[in-house]
């Protein structure tokens, strides 16, 4: 259930939202922009359903361990993703209960293959 309308306002959003996370890492400025990119390309396979998931969470991952953080703090970024796409998708379609049923479970389905992906990974 891939919605295109979408991914023109939450890719800034999740961009926006990973950023800010990231922020205090200011010394680090070239390397949190790629990170930063590879975690929007992630969320783009999971709210379109194409990519390749694990590489791409791989890639977030490596990201991450260099910038000396660990999977905890790339868990809560996505967290933040998701509660923020959520208040976005409450908001924009509060007169259409059916269109935000339709958003919010695009984006659950999402968050569950960014879940189920790594409990592959770890089988």
């Amino acid at each position: 259930m891939y919605d295109p309308e979408m991914m023109r306002w939450a890719e800034p959003i999740i961009h926006d939202v990973v950023s800010a996370s990231y922020a205090d890492l200011t010394d680090h400025r070239r390397e949190v922009q790629f990170l930063t990119r590879c975690q929007t390309m992630l969320w783009r396979a999971l709210l379109t359903g194409t990519g390749s998931i694990p590489l791409l969470q791989d890639e977030v991952l490596r990201n991450a361990i260099r910038l000396g953080l660990g999977e905890h703090r790339i868990a809560e970024t996505n967290r933040q993703i998701v509660t923020e796409l959520m208040l976005v998708i409450a908001t924009r379609h509060a007169r259409s209960p059916r269109l935000a049923a339709q958003a919010s479970v695009q984006v659950a389905q999402a968050y569950g293959r960014l879940t189920g992906a790594k409990a592959q990974q770890q089988a």
